[in-house]
């Protein structure tokens, strides 16, 4: 028994060293450092993360550089559509018009014949699609005999195939006298009894001013063609008394 206890008591012994010893390699391995193969692959590594951050870095500037070149570009092709527009559609617009005043033209009276129907300067608008009939307001262009190439504004009493008696401003067409409500005779005219005959051919038409005493008309210048004629009066803006 005595033999059992002193081997008990050496491998308590033996045993302690050994513990000691254990602790010792387990700090050794903790504070052991990296050899020198570690520490190259840890730097190669470190070295790839910054090498590919500094890529990342130049395409953000690329990018950014790029950002402004393409505002541009898009600020010019904006300006240039818009300038575009604004081409056509000042093109269009002064096209319209010009059909709107080649169709319905505008036109101005100058002087008294057409009293008292129309004043001096009377404004208003035409039309030149139309068939010219009795009583019409006309604008007429003749050749120079006739109206000296000035416009005349009249009205239509005659047609194709009338025959007409003119006697002191007073119309017998066809053997009827007419009621011209719009005709106008000057008190202090001259009435001379003059009697004036006229047979419209084909194509003929007979015009003259309200102001029958004083107006040049076809009772001077002679019956007119559809070709003269440049417009017919749809109506005034102003200057016209009935």
């Amino acid at each position: 028994m005595k033999d059992e206890k002193l081997d008990l008591n050496e491998v308590e012994e033996i045993k302690e060293p050994i513990e000691a010893e254990t602790d010792v390699l387990t700090v050794s391995d903790e504070s052991r450092e990296p050899s020198g193969d570690e520490a190259d692959a840890e730097s190669v590594l470190e070295e790839s993360e910054e090498s590919a951050g500094d890529e990342t870095d130049v395409e953000d500037a690329a990018e950014d550089s790029d950002e402004p070149s393409e505002t541009k570009e898009k600020a010019r092709a904006r300006k240039l559509k818009e300038l575009r527009g604004d081409v056509i559609f000042f093109i269009v617009s002064f096209i319209v018009i010009y059909t709107i005043f080649r169709i319905f033209p505008p036109y101005h009276v100058s002087g008294n014949s057409m009293n008292n129907t129309l004043r001096n300067k009377a404004f208003g608008f035409g039309t030149i699609f139309f068939t010219p009939d009795y009583g019409d307001i006309i604008v007429l262009h003749g050749d120079g005999e006739k109206t000296n190439n000035d416009d005349f504004i009249k009205r239509v009493i005659g047609k194709p195939g009338d025959i007409l008696d003119i006697i002191d401003g007073h119309v017998i067409r066809n053997g009827e006298e007419l009621t011209e409500e719009y005709a106008y005779f000057d008190p202090n005219g001259i009435l001379n009894g003059n009697n004036q005959h006229f047979e419209l051919r084909d194509g003929e038409y007979f015009v003259m001013g309200d102001n029958r005493l004083h107006s040049s008309d076809s009772r001077y210048f002679g019956p007119i063609k559809r070709s003269e004629m440049k417009c017919k009066m749809l109506f005034f803006l102003w200057g016209k008394k009935r």
